[in-house]
């Protein structure tokens, strides 16, 4: 689940809140707690009218990239991505584990396409995904890489997916012309699956080289190197 800023307002209100009741019953001042709603309203309204949001979106993505189960679920996710990609005959551009990693608070402010969003693989395609006029191959690859990240947390992660929002959303977008676009996600997942469970263990290796910051050649001679090494077993 994607908390937004707002919503991590709304609950930091609620606390306040609470907090103003029990510490009356307790004996606390109630400056207290109204000098800490005060803090947090004007900071909000500063980050909402300089930043457009971006201080909250990079706190939330800072506090989530420290949990390392939550960075190997993201890896896992963008390694997914990533493999179904190079597998598929695509060239990857770029990805990032995390969107802060190795960015100053700076930078974030002063980049205007930061949105929070915590990972990402960017590939080179020469016709966009969501084009009427794709072959019946090339939408089913592109939806097979879509469903991906998801897939791959299915097969290595424990409990329900936390990612793969915005992957649905473009993959729907891609395939709302079809006559029945719920049968292409159901099989475009399956694929996926089917595609990762056949090198999982390569997913493994590129995740764990993704998570360490390698180079988008290195991890795709990872790639290589572990799919001729799994073909001699």
């Amino acid at each position: 689940m994607n908390v937004t800023a707002t919503d991590l307002l709304a609950i930091a209100i609620f606390t306040i809140t609470m907090m103003s009741l029990v510490g009356t019953m307790a004996g606390l001042s109630p400056i207290v707690p109204s000098a800490i709603a005060f803090t947090l309203l004007s900071a909000w309204g500063i980050d909402i009218g300089f930043w457009q949001g971006k201080f909250g979106a990079y706190a939330q993505a800072w506090l989530r990239a420290q949990s390392p189960k939550y960075r190997e679920r993201v890896s896992f996710h963008e390694a997914g991505h990533f493999l179904a990609a190079h597998v598929l005959g695509f060239k990857v551009v770029s990805y990032a584990i995390a969107g802060i990693v190795g960015r100053s608070l700076g930078e974030i402010l002063a980049d205007d396409t930061f949105t929070g969003i915590e990972g990402g693989v960017e590939i080179e395609i020469a016709d966009e995904p969501n084009s009427k006029n794709l072959s019946a191959n090339l939408l089913d690859r592109y939806s097979t890489i879509y469903m991906a990240g998801i897939a791959a947390e299915q097969l290595m992660c424990e409990g329900e997916t936390e990612g793969g929002i915005d992957d649905m959303k473009r993959l729907r977008k891609a395939i709302s012309h079809l006559p029945n676009p719920m049968t292409q996600e159901r099989w475009a997942l399956l694929n996926a699956r089917n595609l990762l469970s056949d090198r999982r263990s390569v997913l493994i290796v590129l995740a764990e080289k993704m998570l360490n910051g390698a180079t988008v050649e290195d991890c795709c001679q990872t790639i290589e190197q572990a799919l001729i090494a799994t073909s001699k077993n």
